[in-house]
């Protein structure tokens, strides 16, 4: 299990790094998404945000894992409940809006990856 958080805060650094060089690639991704990518992503959240919330009490910064695991399956359920369309033209406004916008949460979720792989 701990090698699997530290793989998740690896992905999530990498991809934000990414994302902060070159805002190019969240449009790409956001552009090329399809019904199967959406709900892979939607369920992917739901699941990993289970396995954050599962693990919370074993690990160090329990509450970062308690607040990551709700926070992934809120969001992961709501896109669910939103639908394809209506999340796919929300995250394009996002992606085609302000690029510092962009760069931000690209910052945030390197953030977040760091945290993780310092936290297993």
């Amino acid at each position: 299990m701990k090698a699997l958080v530290w793989l998740i805060g690896v992905a999530i650094t990498a991809m934000s790094v990414l994302v902060i060089l070159k805002p190019q690639i969240a449009r790409d991704i956001g552009e090329r998404m399809n019904p199967q990518m959406f709900y892979f992503g939607c369920w992917a959240r739901i699941i990993i945000g289970m396995v954050f919330l599962l693990i919370s009490d074993t690990r160090s910064w329990g509450t970062l894992f308690n607040v990551l695991g709700i926070f992934l399956i809120v969001v992961g359920a709501y896109a669910l409940q939103s639908g394809y369309e209506r999340t796919k033209e929300f995250v394009l406004g996002i992606v085609h809006g302000n690029e510092n916008i962009v760069r931000v949460a690209g910052a945030v979720g390197v953030l977040i990856g760091i945290l993780l792989i310092s936290a297993t």
